[in-house]
Order: C-alpha cells, then sequence, then structure tokens
C-alpha cells in the first residue's frame, strides 16, 4: 500500500479509474469533464485537511483523456454487412470508369483513302537499323552452349561408370568421406589429401572406390596422367600424414567399403602389375570332347603353324602322325568342310575350330534339349499338379531344388457328397528326406507320380496328377538330384524296401505295405 496526503489529487484518480473502468459507458456520461475543478472548500469532508495548499501555477486536476489503445485493447472487426458495403461501394466506383461503346455496322461503305488514313502503316525501328548503334549487338551465350561446342561428343573420362558412387552431388543420402593421398608417378609425394565423397557404402567396393577416385583425377585434369585402368592402383592404409603403413597388405577389391573403418587411405601404383596380353586365343577340339587353347601373337599365322602346335601338345595324336595318317581343320559350326592350312586366322576370321583326322567324318549330334544337366536340376523350378489324397484331390504347386521340395495346395480338396472337406496344409521336406520318386501309372496322356519321404518314424506317399512330359521332366529332376547328394534316410529306406523293390524310379512294381509305411490322406 501507499500513503497519499493530496485527497484532491486521489479524488481526481477515483474519478478516473471510474471513467477508465466502466465497460458500459454510463460512468463517462455521469461525470463530466470541467473547465476547472472545484475548491477543496466546497466539499465538507475535505475542509479539514492537511494537504498542501493549491497553487494556482498548476494546471488544475482533471482525469486523464481516454485514448484508445491497440495493445490493450483488442479492435473490433467489422461486420460482413459493413465489408460487403465496402466492397460494393469500390465496384460502383470502379464501374464508373468504364465506357461502353456500341459497335454497329456502317451501311455506308469506306472507301481505300479513309481507310489509309484511319489505319496508316507505321516505321518499326529496330536495335540494328538504330542509327546511333555503331556496332550490331552480339546474341549472348550461356556457358552450357559453350560446353557443348567445345566437347561435343562429351567428356571423354574412362572411368565414367564409378561416377554413381559420387556422393558430392546427392543432398538427402548419407555418404562418408575418406581422405586419399595419391602416391603414383615417378616421384610420388603425399602433400595433400583430395577427399572422396561415397554413397552406398553398404554396396560399394574397394575397386568401385578406386574407379571414383581415377574419375575425380581425370575429370579434374590433375598431372601425371593415370596409367592404365583400375586394376593397375591399390588402397593401402596411411596415417594422417601421408604415411603408408606397409606392414599391412592392400584392401582387397572384392571386399564392401563399409567393412573398414578408416578415414585416410593412399592410393598407391602396383610395382609387379603386367599389362594384360593382347594375345589371341585359338580353340581346338579333338575328338573325344577334348580341347586345346593356343595363344597367338596376331592373325597373321596359317592354320598349319596352329595345328602344329596343337599335335605337338599331344602325344596320341603325334603317334597318328607317325603311323603315316594326318589331320585338317574345320569350323566349329562347320562340319564336314575342310579349311586350307596356308589360310591365316585373318582369311577365316575365326578362332573356333576342330581337328579332325583324314579319312574321317565329324558328325554334328544335335543337343538333346529335354536332356536336363546336372546343374538345371538342383535349380528350383514348381510345378502346377493335382495333389491325389485319400478322400479327394486338390491343385497343388510342387517345387523343387537341390536343397527341398515343397507342396503348396491352391485350392479347397474336392471331396465326395457327404464327406467334409477338409483343406491340407502346406508341406516343406528337406531334400535329404526325400527317399523316392516313381511312376505309379500312365494312361491317356496323364502320369501319377509318386514322391516318398522320411517324417517321424515313418515314410509317407505324395502321389500328384500331371502330364506325360512334366512327369518325366519331374523323375529327371530327382533322379539327377538322388545321384548327386546322398542320405542316411535314402539309404535306410533301400536297406528295408531292397527285398521288394530296386532303386529304379520308372519302376512299376507295386510293394506291400508295413507297419513303417502309411499312405499320405
Amino acid at each position: 500500500m501507499a500513503t497519499y496526503d493530496d485527497r484532491q489529487w486521489i479524488l481526481a484518480h477515483i474519478q478516473n479509474s471510474y471513467v477508465t473502468s466502466d465497460d458500459t459507458g454510463l460512468c463517462e456520461v455521469v461525470v463530466q469533464v470541467e473547465p476547472a475543478a472545484a475548491p477543496v472548500a466546497e466539499f465538507p469532508c475535505l475542509a479539514d485537511t492537511d494537504s498542501p495548499p493549491y497553487m494556482h501555477e498548476d494546471p488544475p486536476p482533471h482525469s486523464l483523456d481516454i485514448a484508445s489503445d491497440m495493445d490493450f485493447v483488442g479492435h473490433r472487426q467489422r461486420s460482413y454487412t459493413a465489408q460487403r458495403l465496402e466492397i460494393m461501394r469500390k465496384e460502383k466506383k470502379n464501374a464508373s470508369k468504364v465506357k461502353r461503346v456500341l459497335w454497329r455496322h456502317n451501311p455506308a461503305p469506306v472507301d481505300e483513302t479513309e481507310l489509309n488514313e484511319l489505319f496508316s502503316r507505321k516505321a518499326v525501328i529496330t536495335s540494328n537499323s538504330c542509327p546511333d548503334s555503331s556496332a550490331t549487338r552480339q546474341t549472348p551465350v550461356s556457358l552450357l552452349s559453350r560446353l557443348i561446342q567445345q566437347y561435343p561428343d562429351g567428356l571423354n573420362n574412362p572411368f565414367i561408370e564409378y561416377a554413381k558412387f559420387d556422393g558430392t552431388t546427392h543432398t538427402n543420402i548419407q555418404a562418408r568421406c575418406i581422405n586419399i593421398f595419391l602416391l603414383f608417378g615417378d616421384n610420388p609425394v603425399s602433400s595433400y589429401p583430395m577427399v572422396v565423397s561415397v554413397v552406398n557404402c553398404h554396396q560399394a567396393r574397394v575397386i568401385d572406390l578406386i574407379g571414383l577416385i581415377c574419375w575425380l583425377y581425370t575429370k579434374e585434369n590433375r598431372q601425371p596422367p593415370l596409367r592404365g585402368g583400375v586394376e593397375r592402383y591399390a588402397l593401402h592404409i596411411a596415417e594422417e600424414d601421408g604415411q603408408v603403413d606397409w606392414d599391412f597388405q592392400a584392401l582387397r577389391n572384392r571386399d564392401v567399403i563399409d567393412k573398414f573403418g578408416f578415414n585416410v587411405l593412399a592410393l598407391v601404383e602396383k610395382k609387379d602389375f603386367r599389362e594384360p596380353s593382347q594375345d589371341i586365343v585359338v580353340t581346338l577340339t579333338v575328338a573325344g570332347g577334348a580341347f586345346s587353347k593356343i595363344m597367338v601373337e596376331n592373325y597373321d599365322i596359317t592354320l598349319k603353324e596352329i595345328l602344329n602346335r596343337t599335335i605337338t601338345k599331344r602325344k596320341d595324336m603325334v603317334k597318328i602322325i607317325d603311323a603315316g595318317l594326318d589331320y585338317h581343320l574345320e569350323k566349329e559350326d562347320e562340319p564336314g568342310i575342310a579349311l586350307d592350312l596356308e589360310k591365316t586366322l585373318a582369311d577365316i576370321n575365326c578362332t573356333e575350330f576342330a581337328v579332325v583326322r583324314d579319312n574321317s567324318k565329324r558328325i554334328d549330334t544335335p543337343q538333346d534339349l529335354n536332356n536336363m544337366s546336372t546343374v538345371e536340376a538342383t535349380l528350383y523350378r514348381s510345378y502346377k499338379v493335382m495333389w491325389l489324397l485319400k478322400f479327394g484331390k486338390c491343385e497343388a504347386c510342387l517345387g523343387i531344388s537341390g536343397e527341398k521340395l515343397e507342396i503348396h495346395p491352391l485350392q479347397q480338396k474336392v471331396g465326395g457328397a457327404f464327406l467334409p472337406l477338409r483343406s491340407p496344409h502346406p508341406v516343406t521336406y528337406n531334400m535329404e528326406l526325400v527317399v523316392d520318386c516313381s511312376r505309379k501309372a500312365e494312361r491317356k496322356g496323364k502320369m501319377e507320380i509318386q514322391v516318398t519321404c522320411q517324417g517321424e518314424n515313418r515314410f509317407k506317399d505324395y502321389v500328384f496328377e500331371c502330364e506325360t512330359k512334366m512327369g518325366q521332366e519331374i523323375l529327371d529332376k530327382c533322379k539327377h538330384i538322388f545321384d548327386l547328394r546322398s542320405s542316411s534316410a535314402r539309404k535306410e529306406f533301400w536297406r528295408e524296401k531292397k527285398p521288394f523293390r530296386r532303386h529304379n524310379s520308372l519302376s512299376m512294381r507295386r510293394r506291400p505295405r508295413t507297419e513303417n509305411h502309411v499312405n499320405e490322406v
């Protein structure tokens, strides 16, 4: 609290407080601001006061003028009607400035003289025809146009394929910065490193990082120029000052960059690197499926010299030559046509030949396309077959590979009228537990195949129906896998069933059931 001895000032303050704090506005109407305040003597309650005498030099006490303050009192927005009236007023004002002209066709024709007076031609003044310009203005050429004119075929950078690992042009992709010291040339000096930004470090290999460094080096036109490709250089671990740590071997080219945590490396030229030879490889196929490869220097060598080199490498051919027989060459894809041994490789334009003995004929035996190789048998392949169950059948997908056998039903089981439908569950077996695949029956272009697998202390039979060609392919595929990979379960199966069944996938012989052999329902 505060103590005031001027009661006249207190009254003025109370009057001002009433006026400013009244929201209704009635206090402002009742309390009027008079030109001069009443003396204290007119108020009985203030007759005996100890307040200082009123000084006429000072302005009379009165209430402060009320002024709107936007900092404390919110400005009241205008109503929608007032805003609409304001818009209509502006539209009316703008409409008064528009002048409308009514177009009417002139019934009287206008002659050409009046048209030339109304619509006379005016001379167009261009910048080139301006008499004040001393020289013609040249057309501006952009920097991109200059680069295209300077390099019409693009930049000849042989390491352009490694530019995709450059992280300087990527903004939202995480990149890794590595300092690379360039130590190659006649006088390698580690002055300052090259900062290389690499993206996709979990996929980029060391050979890709070397290619990226070579691409940036060639792009910046540094000296001395690079010699050879990326195989000529290697990355070594280096210190912060560029000193190479020769105690460690170079990083292997096939390793991923994310495997290493070094941020300072050195690009070093391999000392024992030899340029790949430009020799020509000539392949010669000999009887019996064998072949020989001869390295020649150029295409000017004769076929007779190539044949002599091949005969020298094989002792059996030398014995035939000593017996009085001779050999000739044929193109690999043209059997029966002997070539002139005096011609050169440039004349023949071929590097694959067949060595055929005189008075003999090479028969071009076409390969059986249906014959499946062992490598193809181990690859995964799915077959759409019909799964024959005990009380119905359903369409299924049979997947076979060198690792496992999968059976996935594709639709609901089809059963009888009084039998409840029960969908079979998908089945997956390791190929070591698949013990047999045999042909059960064949009729009207369809074949029934029976696959036997080892379950929990018993063997299960799965019967499928498919086309004859597809069934034969399944049998061949399983036979190749059985011959390639043996298993203890398969040996146990044939040890128990040997008196009743031979190991022949094409066998039609039925075997009696035992307590360990059940049929899959």
